[in-house]
Formats: structure tokens, sequence, C-alpha cells
């Protein structure tokens, strides 16, 4: 009888960082040819280390401290050479675009090909492979800056799969795609199963895959569980009717930003046509748009970073932009340094930096930390209490759901709903769409703002319930 070789078979894994306790307890895993495997769990439950160990990263990098044993087709992972194990075993991470050398993709791909197979005839005809079996023909004379996320991911996929690798890691893929982009991505995972690839699959936002893996892991304080049966249940049954978040919003009646016939253009590239908006206090507003539609140009140029090249924007009280890429808020060594940087630029004195103080400790937050050490969330709620502290009365936040469960995604909405009196929201999926929070809703599409009409295939709080019962078991 033919047993078949596991393409991975980590057991009882133990892995903790230098200076520190252990970050993976006694990890089982098993991933057979052609499996596809989604594993979720919180935000520092231990994911990205899994694959750091799968990848030797985490002993060779990080001189972290490993037990257990990990086999890739039936040899210990300890006696594959790095360059072996880097063409089985492939991690795609969050941005697909840091994994470019070369600005244009045909070059990109011919590059890598070289140094995997050695001679020019070899990575010519590599790459014609990859290229047939992914269609990314018309993608092959862009720069990979002009890419969507999606198309920046599938010529990845192309990439990866010139060394025809037995294993792919993903690691967070929908984190940076909109709607579009992840139809675009579930195509890709159809493809890689089609060529008998084994995937694992790393993922926060996880219900728009969860259908088509062949099984699902819980990832808690160090601990892989297998709830595969529970997701099936879940998939299956009726979940009890979404409660809406808390009392909804009512804006107050007075103006205090205006937008009237807003143009704005990159060069001969016009991104804004004309958009009108009104902002009355207390407005809560989400403005939805697929990736590359205008959303953070907009939000500049309310801002005020953008000169809009036709138009006016009116702004009666003081606005902050909170960037999409959070980690660029943020500057100082700590947290203090960062409420004294803000509060000195915006000259407030001695009473603003004592009410910062009061109000990162209610966040639980300890103001001699680095603020590049918070989770991504509380860097939003940080940024947050920073900008209100320093007087913005309009918060502009664009895209601050990337990278969050969808516990986590409530609860920021919560607290927005509950903290912040007047702000606007991006965002490029329809997930954050939930009634009792947003006063106006509206769509950016070629350039002109719309009122949004529809809703979410996955409903933000059915999404949390969900996630919430494969943590905790069924209780309904």
């Amino acid at each position: 009888m033919n047993i078949e070789v596991p393409v991975l078979d980590a057991r009882n894994i133990y892995f903790k960082y230098p200076r520190g306790g252990p970050v993976l307890r006694g990890v089982n895993l098993t991933v057979l040819r052609r499996e596809h495997v989604l594993i979720v769990g919180d935000t520092g439950s231990g994911k990205t280390t899994l694959t750091r160990i799968l990848t030797k990263m985490g002993t060779l990098i990080y001189e972290g401290e490993l037990s257990g044993t990990i086999r890739i087709l039936g040899r210990r992972i300890e006696d594959i050479d790095i360059n072996e194990l880097t063409r089985l075993v492939h991690v795609i991470g969050q941005n697909p675009y840091s994994y470019f050398t070369e600005p244009l993709v045909r070059e990109d791909l011919l590059n890598y090909a070289l140094r995997v197979h050695g001679s020019q005839e070899r990575a010519e005809r590599a790459v014609k492979k990859v290229i047939e079996a992914t269609g990314v023909h018309e993608l092959l004379d862009r720069y990979f800056y002009e890419l969507s996320g999606g198309e920046a991911r599938r010529v990845l996929v192309a990439k990866t799969l010139v060394s025809d690798p037995i294993l792919l890691l993903f690691d967070e893929p929908l984190m940076w795609l909109d709607d579009s982009g992840v139809n675009e991505f579930l195509d890709l995972l159809g493809l890689l199963r089609r060529l008998g690839k084994s995937v694992i699959i790393f993922e926060h936002r996880f219900l728009p895959v969860i259908r088509g893996v062949d099984r699902v892991y819980l990832l808690e304080r160090g601990v892989l569980r297998d709830v595969t049966e529970l997701a099936l249940k879940l998939i299956k049954m009726r979940l009890n009717p979404v409660s809406e978040l808390a009392v909804k919003r009512t804006s107050t009646g007075r103006t205090v930003l205006e937008l009237q016939r807003v143009c704005y253009s990159y060069g001969s590239n016009p991104v804004l046509r004309g958009v009108n908006l009104e902002v009355r206090e207390a407005d809560s507003v989400l403005i939805y748009g697929l990736n590359g539609s205008g959303k953070t140009t907009l939000l500049k140029v309310i801002a005020g970073y953008l000169k809009p090249r036709e138009g006016t924007v009116k702004r009666y009280y003081e606005v902050m932009y909170i960037p999409q890429n959070i980690i660029l808020f943020y500057t100082e060594e700590t947290v203090e340094k960062e409420l004294r940087e803000i509060c000195k630029a915006r000259k407030r004195g001695e009473a603003c930096i004592s009410e910062g103080k009061e109000r990162i400790k209610a966040l639980g937050v300890d103001l001699q930390q680095s603020p590049f050490n918070l989770s991504h969330g509380q860097m939003v709620k940080l940024s947050v209490v920073l900008a209100q502290t320093a007087g913005a009365k309009i918060l502009l936040i664009d895209e601050p759901f990337s990278g969050l469960t969808y516990s986590d995604r409530v609860k920021l909405l919560e607290y927005l709903k509950d903290s912040v009196n007047t702000f606007i929201v991006t965002t490029s999926t329809l997930d954050a769409y939930q009634r009792g929070v947003w006063t106006k809703t509206y769509k950016l599409e070629n350039g002109l703002l719309a009122e949004l009409s529809g809703s979410s295939k996955y409903p933000l709080q059915y999404a949390a319930q969900f996630y919430e019962a494969l943590k905790h078991g069924i209780s309904y």
C-alpha cells in the first residue's frame, strides 16, 4: 500500500525568540499534496512566527530557539540547504510590491528565472511556462508600480512558480485588496489547485476563502487547533440575527466641511472630476471605492495636502489626515514623545500634554512604549487620540481596517462611533458597510461621489460573530 509522504509534517513545535517566552506551544500541522489550509487567529497569536520557522528564518535571522520536528517531503528541515528550501517553500507576504527587483514585469520574471535556473535557455523556458499557466501576458510590459494589488499578486505567483515550489505560504493575501482584487485571488487559488500546489493561507479577512479550503485551523496563544468541522457547521447553519452597532448616529446640522466641484489630476490623468460633498457636525461618512479610484487623493485634498485644480474646499473646523499605512503617522521613539511633538506642532502647550496623557492611559497604552511596537488596531486608536488632543475636529481616516480581525474591526468602529465627533473613513471593501455607524455613505467611481446603495456579502457583525464562534464554539 502506497502511503503519501506529506508536503509538510510539523510535530510538537515549540519556538521562542531571544529574551522572550514561548510563541508557539506544541504545534502540530500536516499538509498533503494539493491541500489548501486556512489558519486564522488574532494579531500576536503566532501566525507570522509559524511562517518564519517553516522557512528557517526564525532560527537563522531571528535567532530563536526551536524544538520539535519539521519535515518537508519527509526530509528534516535541518538537512535542507537554505537555497533549496527557498525554492521548495515560498512565502508571499502582505505587500506584493516589495518582492520586485526590476521595474518592468517581464525583466523581473526573467532575471529571477536566471538566478534559479542558471542558463538563459532554461530561464526563458520556465518564464514561458509560468506565463501560460497564470495568464499574465497582458502585464508583462507594465511597470510593477502600475499594477493593482490583485495584478501584482498574480505576477508574484507567476514569479514564485518559476522555481516550481511544492508549498506556498500566503501571509494576509487579502490585506491590501479591494473587492475586485479578492475575486482575482480566489481565481489564483483555483489555478494553484489545478497545478497541484499545496497552500497555507494566514488571513484575518477569511470568509471569502473559507469555502475553498480543505481544512481550517485556529492559532490562539501559540496553540494550533483544527476547527474544520466547526467551520463547516457555521457555514451551513443560519446564525442568530445580527444586532446593529448600538445607537444609530445622527448629525447635528451645522456644516463643518464643504467641497464644491473639486477636480484633481496627476499630470494629464484626472482623478477627481467635480466632487461635491457636505459634512455636518457629528457626521460619520463612509467613502467606498476600488483601489485607484481616488479615495486617498480625495482625503489629501480635504486635508489641504493637495491643492485642487478646480473647485473649492471650505473647512470650518481643523482637520487631520490619518494614513492607510499607519506606521507613517509616527516618527518618535515613545508614545509620550509623539504626544509632546504633536502638541508642540499645534502650539497647544502643557494642557494639551496633560489631556493627552489621560486619554492615552484610558486606551491602556504605556506612554514609554514605542508606537511601532503596538498592534495595528492600537496604532489607529492612538492616532485618533493624538489627533483629537491636538485639536482636530474632523478626522480623515484612510483604510483603517486592513490587517484587523473581524472582531477588532467591530471594536474599532464602536470606538470611532463613541469617541470621535466627526469623521470620514475610506474603504476598498464593503465589509465596513455597517448600518448604525454611518450617517452618510458614498461610492467614489470615475472621479465622482454618488450615494452608496447595496450591502456587503459578509456583513461585519456577522463576520465577527462567525470568528468568535470559531474561537469559543457555537453558543446559539
